[in-house]
C-alpha cells in the first residue's frame, strides 16, 4: 500500500531539511582557505587500500585526507563534488592539491575528515532500512546514473546523523563509461560487486517495499535544471585531464548535456518499467492461466537473479571475501606508492 499524501509530503520536508543540514555541514569544510604546505602528517605511513589515503593536520587542528592514485579517477571525485554542490546536495569537498608527503611533494586529492562510522552500513535487505534511507537512495539514483557512476554499493555510503542519513564518500568511478552507461536497475560496475540500489529496486519490484517514484523524478528535474555555464565548465575541467583530444573532450561534454536535456523523460521511461516489473511479480504470483509462461519466466530470471546479488554480496562481507579483496587492494596500493 502506498503511503498517504500526507506522510509523503512529510517525508519529503524530513529528506529537504536533513539535505540542506548536510549539504551546509560539508561545505563549510571547503578547502579553498586551506595552506597545503601547512598540513603536517599524522602516521608514518599511508592507510592501506588500492589508493594510498595519508591522515594530515593543519595548526589549528583540522584533519584532511590525501589520497594519491590515476589523475583521472581523482579529477573524477573534483567534478562529482562540483556538480551535486552545484545542485546543492551533500558531497565531501575535494581538490587536486600537492602536499608534502615524507619530504617528497606528492600531487593526490585533499578532502576534509569526516567522522563517521564505516561499521554502521546500510545492510542488503532495504527492507531493513528506514523509510527516509529507502527514498534517499531513490533520488541519488538520478545523480548516480547522471554522473555516470555505477560504483555505488552500500560500504560506500557513510550515514551521517542521528537519521543515518546515506551520503557517497566515493566518486571516483564518475564517468566511468565516459557519460554513456545504461539506465537499468541491473546495470552495475562490476558483475560481483552489487549497488545499493540492487537490492532497493528488487525488493520494490517483488512488492516487499514501497516507493514514491515521484521522488525520483524530482531529483532528475533538478539536475535537467543545473546551470549549463557553471556545468560544462566543471565538465571541462574533468575532460582536460580524462581525454587527450580535443575531438574526444568535446564528444564527452556533448554526450553529457545531451543526458542532462533528457534526464527527466529518461527516468519517465525508467518509472514505467519497474511499475510494469512490479505488476508482472504481482501477477506471477496466482496460479491462474492469464499468467503466461514467457512472463514467469522473466519473473523467475530476475527473482534469481537478486539472489545471486545478495549472495555476491554476502561474500565479499565474509573473512574469504575480505582476504581477497584486502590482497588486491595492498598489491594495487604497493603500485602506486611506488610509481614515480
Amino acid at each position: 500500500m502506498q503511503p498517504s499524501f500526507r506522510s509523503y509530503r512529510s517525508l519529503l520536508r524530513q529528506i529537504r531539511t536533513e539535505n540542506r543540514r548536510l549539504y551546509r555541514r560539508l561545505r563549510s569544510r571547503q578547502l579553498a582557505t586551506v595552506e597545503a604546505s601547512a598540513l603536517r602528517q599524522v602516521e608514518s605511513r599511508a592507510h592501506t587500500g588500492s589508493k594510498p589515503l595519508y591522515t594530515l593536520e593543519s595548526p589549528q587542528g583540522a584533519r584532511f585526507v590525501l589520497k594519491l592514485g590515476d589523475p583521472a579517477l581523482l579529477e573524477a571525485e573534483v567534478v562529482a563534488h562540483r556538480l551535486r554542490d552545484l545542485g546543492k546536495r551533500p558531497s565531501i569537498p575535494a581538490q587536486i592539491r600537492e602536499v608534502m608527503i615524507d619530504g617528497e611533494a606528492r600531487r593526490g586529492l585533499l578532502k576534509p575528515f569526516i567522522d563517521w562510522d564505516p561499521e554502521r552500513e546500510l545492510p542488503a535487505d532495504s527492507t531493513q532500512w528506514t523509510d527516509l534511507q529507502r527514498h534517499v537512495m531513490l533520488m541519488e539514483h538520478a545523480w548516480e546514473w547522471f554522473l555516470d557512476n555505477l560504483d555505488t554499493n552500500p560500504r560506500q555510503f557513510a550515514l551521517l546523523g542521528g537519521q543515518g542519513f546515506p551520503v557517497n564518500v566515493d566518486w571516483d568511478r564518475a564517468f566511468g563509461q565516459d557519460g554513456e552507461s545504461e539506465l537499468s536497475r541491473f546495470a552495475k560496475y562490476k558483475g560481483t560487486l552489487p549497488s545499493a540500489r540492487t537490492f532497493l529496486y528488487a525488493d520494490y519490484v517483488e512488492g516487499r517495499i514501497d516507493l514514491r517514484l515521484g521522488m525520483l523524478l524530482g531529483e532528475a528535474r533538478r539536475i535537467r535544471k543545473l546551470p549549463k555555464r557553471e556545468l560544462s565548465k566543471a565538465l571541462n575541467g574533468y575532460a582536460s585531464v580524462r581525454f587527450e583530444t580535443l575531438e574526444e573532450r568535446a564528444r564527452f561534454l556533448s554526450t553529457v548535456l545531451e543526458r542532462q536535456r533528457h534526464i527527466e523523460s529518461e527516468f519517465r521511461r525508467f518509472a514505467r518499467s519497474l511499475l510494469a516489473e512490479r505488476r508482472a511479480f504481482s501477477r506471477a504470483r496466482k496460479t491462474g492461466p492469464e499468467v503466461g509462461v514467457r512472463e514467469r519466466l522473466t519473473v523467475f530470471r530476475a527473482g534469481l537473479w537478486n539472489r545471486a546479488q545478495h549472495a555476491w554480496h554476502a561474500f565479499s562481507g565474509s573473512a574469504a571475501g575480505n582476504l581477497g579483496r584486502n590482497a588486491l587492494k595492498a598489491i594495487r596500493g604497493l603500485r602506486l606508492r611506488t610509481s614515480p
